[in-house]
């Protein structure tokens, strides 16, 4: 793809991701979509970002439904029936746990979508997530292995509970066929503060097909999908999309919401979420929020060096941040110092499952990667340390 043709595809995307918050409508997408030339690049940039339902809702809508967006229609009509496909999944799975008395609450995937933009099928997902008591887990667990969900990758619960414990949700399935149960809303490296137990107290209930499923409170699902998609510093516009659709549902919000977010240790995180979403989709900022972002001069300064990233990566395949980067970055976007040196605790010392690939032990020998992580981090750093000096 040139670059002229690059810079069309990312205006095209942001016009879709300012339709799905709700701050254009089909008119600016079809605009966009009329300097397309490689629609087949578009449509796999539309698809990585998210937002393949929302283009072709746009383009159909504006008429620009010819044999070059043929194929994009398609690929979004059997989205659409692959998003029908978890919703059944989903009820067989909330209805068994409800069953054996095991509280959950689904998590992003179509009841997100329903909840957000009114449809099941207005949002791409990858697999379906069900969050659970930490003290239920074990049950929950053996709910997916009766319906047929294995550990994806076959781990134990031993590697579970030791590779997986930073993240707070581990894989379950095969194929497209695909949950993560999680025990918390964050991986632990955010000392995020909402628990299920208080998320289901303020939760409300939504009909998602045959079934009434509770969803987080607005005010939650906020925080929630800002520290989500600050931590994958926002690779996927529909993330910025959900995170801006509910700040524009609550315009005039401003200081509540920023004081809840305080409230469960994510205000920064909420904060650089908006100014991204000004710098990206161009969401306006009234007098409310100016004053409490004023509050926290750097986040301006974070959000917009992230945003500039995520443009240099999609216009230049720059890459986003990584390894002690992206854990400065992370630390940036907690509130206090103690959190900040929390994070980097739990960096140095969480084992993960890319610490298995890289040293696999037998399964009664797992707990030894808490020692055995922060030996090899030691030896990668300072190999990457010594290794310009030698060149």
């Amino acid at each position: 793809m040139s670059v002229h043709e690059r810079v069309r595809c990312w205006r095209l995307l942001v016009a879709c991701a300012r339709h799905a918050a709700g701050l254009a409508g089909a008119r600016e997408v079809g605009v966009a979509a009329a300097l397309i030339d490689d629609w087949a690049g578009a449509e796999r940039r539309a698809s990585a970002h998210g937002l393949l339902p929302w283009l072709a809702r746009a383009l159909a809508s504006s008429g620009m439904t010819g044999a070059a967006c043929a194929p994009l229609i398609a690929a979004a009509g059997a989205e659409s029936a692959r998003t029908l496909g978890q919703v059944r999944r989903l009820a067989d799975l909330c209805t068994t746990l409800e069953r054996a008395g095991i509280p959950a609450l689904p998590y992003k995937g179509p009841v997100l979508s329903l909840q957000l933009y009114g449809d099941v099928a207005l949002r791409q997902s990858v697999d379906l997530d069900l969050v659970v008591p930490l003290a239920r887990y074990a049950d929950a667990r053996a709910t997916l292995l009766a319906l047929g969900l294995p550990p994806r990758g076959g781990h134990s619960k031993r590697q579970e509970r030791t590779l997986f414990a930073w993240l707070g949700h581990a894989p379950f399935g095969r194929g497209a066929d695909f949950v993560e149960l999680h025990w918390r809303f964050a991986d632990r490296r955010f000392p995020f503060a909402l628990d299920l137990e208080r998320a289901l107290a303020r939760a409300h209930m939504l009909r998602v097909g045959g079934n009434t499923l509770p969803v987080l409170a607005d005010d939650d699902l906020l925080v929630v999908l800002a520290m989500h998609g600050a931590r994958h510093l926002y690779e996927r516009l529909e993330w910025l999309a959900g995170v801006t659709r509910l700040l524009v549902t609550h315009r005039g919000e401003a200081s509540r919401l920023v004081a809840h977010a305080e409230s469960l240790r994510a205000r920064r995180t909420l904060m650089v979420s908006v100014h991204v979403a000004g710098r990206i989709l161009g969401f306006p900022l009234d007098d409310d929020l100016r004053r409490v972002l004023a509050s926290d001069p750097e986040s301006e300064a974070i959000g917009t060096a992230m945003a500039a990233e995520l443009e240099a990566h999609v216009l230049r395949d720059v890459p986003l941040l990584e390894g002690a980067a992206l854990q400065r970055r992370y630390a940036e976007l907690l509130d206090t110092r103690a959190d900040r040196a929390r994070l980097y605790v739990h960096a140095a010392l969480d084992p993960t499952a890319r610490d298995h690939e890289a040293i696999a032990l037998p399964d009664a020998l797992v707990p030894l990667h808490h020692v055995l992580r922060p030996a090899r981090l030691a030896a990668t750093y300072m190999a990457r340390a010594v290794t310009p000096r030698r060149a």
